[in-house]
């Protein structure tokens, strides 16, 4: 993260293919020694050459500080053979350019090559010093091509991205500030669950309001607020990141973001905007979590107790959540056995309540159309039949928080 909070994107491309003057850096690998010396000697004058006599050596380079432009590579050699060993190079370093040098001219070894390897240039022995030095320098100008373009992206998508905050802080300060938990959340449960895609999860955390600012003013007051949404504010909210998320896929490099936001107020069980057959574990893994992380914060504004938050979430898991993100955020929060860490409160079903028991909690109807008891009502012989005549009716979902303490 930067000073502003902005995800970083991680280590840049070289920008420079021969920073202060300095010639391409270029990598020759082959069995022959020989060979090696005779092809060094020719090359030493245009490129900075190193070598390596099999590619098991040749990837020890890898951790060079300066970045290797090109990467010649013999196909018949002892243990791993330059297919292989490209495809691995190709895995580590891929904006390396890649050329493979072989005795064997038939059309299969080529195609595997350039298929496995995705080589720039097949080159078959014997090759004269001043054919291959031609074919290193258009080498080395396809890495520096490829270089330039990333360095490139990377300044559009960082000024992008560097707009898009700015504007959210200065249109909705409250909702950034909540933005930031919920993207510090968001990176710890993606570490734990091993993603690769810390920065789009952080990202798609960060921006993912963006779509708010579509909503009218008083929607957007009553959301940080935590007070209850008509049906059609209900579905208004619901279709936000599907906004935001089509602003954002029109930038490079934010797609992956774009998709996380999209599907971030999806319901587990299929419910919810987008309204298409996506469900449980076909949601993708980081907007199960933004959906996770944003109620969870939302809530903790208005209760101000990770616990009962908690276990507000816990009466939603099988429908709203994911279980197993679910309980992994609880143990992040050292509440992950909620019922047995709550100390003031506990989950009872309808037919456990009992006169004198006080609500933690509002309770509403089980499409939140209707609130039946407000939080802090001491319950007595009608408020329970009440409560029992809805759930007999399918209209009350769950076991309801009761404050045993009260």
């Amino acid at each position: 993260m930067n000073a502003e909070g902005i995800p970083t994107l991680g280590p840049v491309p070289t920008p420079s293919l021969h920073p202060a003057g300095a010639k391409p850096l270029v990598l020759l690998v082959d069995d022959d020694v020989l060979l090696l010396r005779a092809l060094q000697r020719v090359l030493s004058h245009a490129f900075d050459i190193i070598t390596a006599d099999s590619g098991e050596a040749a990837l020890a380079y890898l951790k060079e500080p300066r970045a290797i432009a090109v990467v010649v590579s013999d196909m018949r050699m002892p243990g791993m053979d330059g297919i292989r060993f490209l495809d691995q190079w190709r895995f580590l370093s891929p904006d390396t350019t890649r050329v493979m040098l072989t005795g064997q001219a038939d059309l299969t070894t080529a195609m595997d090559a350039v298929n496995q390897g995705q080589v720039f240039r097949f080159v078959t022995k014997p090759v004269d010093g001043r054919d291959l030095q031609a074919i290193l320098r258009d080498a080395a100008s396809q890495y520096e091509l490829v270089t330039a373009e990333h360095t490139l992206l990377e300044g559009t998508l960082t000024g992008s991205v560097q707009v898009l905050v700015d504007m959210l802080s200065m249109l909705d300060p409250k909702g950034f500030g909540r933005a930031k938990e919920e993207r510090d959340l968001a990176v710890a449960m993606a570490r734990e669950c091993g993603l690769d895609a810390e920065w789009d999860v952080a990202m798609a955390a960060l921006v993912g309001r963006i779509g708010w600012l579509a909503l009218p003013l008083e929607v957007q007051t009553k959301l940080h607020r935590g007070e209850r949404l008509t049906l059609q504010e209900q579905e208004m909210h619901h279709r936000s990141p599907e906004v935001g998320a089509q602003m954002l896929a029109a930038i490079p490099r934010l797609q992956p973001v774009a998709r996380i936001i999209r599907y971030s107020s999806k319901d587990f069980n299929g419910g919810g905007a987008p309204h298409d057959r996506v469900a449980g574990q076909d949601i993708p893994i980081a907007s199960r979590i933004l959906r996770i992380v944003h109620d969870f914060v939302a809530k903790l504004h208005v209760r101000q107790s990770p616990v009962v938050v908690f276990a507000d979430l816990e009466l939603g898991a099988s429908r709203k959540y994911d279980p197993e993100l679910l309980q992994l955020l609880g143990g992040l929060l050292k509440v992950h056995d909620a019922s047995a860490a709550r100390v003031g409160s506990m989950l009872l079903s309808v037919d456990d309540l009992e006169p004198g028991m006080t609500l933690v909690k509002d309770v509403y109807t089980s499409r939140n159309e209707m609130l039946l008891l407000p939080g802090g009502t001491r319950l007595n012989l009608l408020h329970i039949e009440r409560l029992r005549n809805y759930s007999a009716g399918r209209m009350l979902e769950g076991p309801i928080l009761i404050d045993r303490m009260a």
